[in-house]
């Protein structure tokens, strides 16, 4: 697999959808919480933060993939940050970076969007937009990714 299709499919498959989760996150703490930018945006975070760690452990595989084919040295340390094959103080620190990301999500959303925009349909259109990403990442490469090989004759 080239580095042009790993980064194409990088950016559809992974910073696309962890932006857009982190924006989930966001979005779902402050329609559930009134006053999230209290001391509860911990909570929050805590919870973003392990909502995204399992959202990185389903990735592993077409991560791992695309971490052996790369040779770019920037591309391989990009696609490193999703890699959980590590010792535990790299997912620990990994654990740590998606807190702080969820509690930055949580308070952006907070205090740049009204509450009538959060309650409304914002999480439809990033629901919307995970899917378009995701589904263009996976009609570009799938096969490439996939952990099922079919037998050529």
């Amino acid at each position: 697999m080239s580095n042009k299709k790993i980064s194409i499919i990088y950016l559809f498959f992974f910073i696309i959808p962890y932006v857009l989760c982190l924006s989930i996150i966001g979005v779902s703490y402050n329609s559930l919480v009134l006053h999230a930018l209290t001391w509860r945006i911990v909570v929050g975070g805590i919870v973003g933060a392990f909502g995204m760690f399992a959202v990185k452990v389903i990735a592993q595989r077409p991560v791992l993939i695309m971490y052996r084919s790369s040779t770019r040295k920037i591309l391989k340390d990009l696609l490193r940050f999703f890699v959980l094959e590590r010792n535990k103080v790299v997912i620990g620190a990994n654990l740590f970076v998606d807190f702080w990301l969820s509690m930055l999500s949580i308070y952006l959303i907070a205090r740049f969007l009204p509450l009538s925009l959060i309650l409304g349909r914002t999480m439809g259109w990033l629901v919307f937009l995970l899917m378009i990403s995701l589904t263009l990442a996976s009609y570009l490469e799938f096969e490439s990714l996939s952990i099922y090989t079919e037998k050529k004759k």
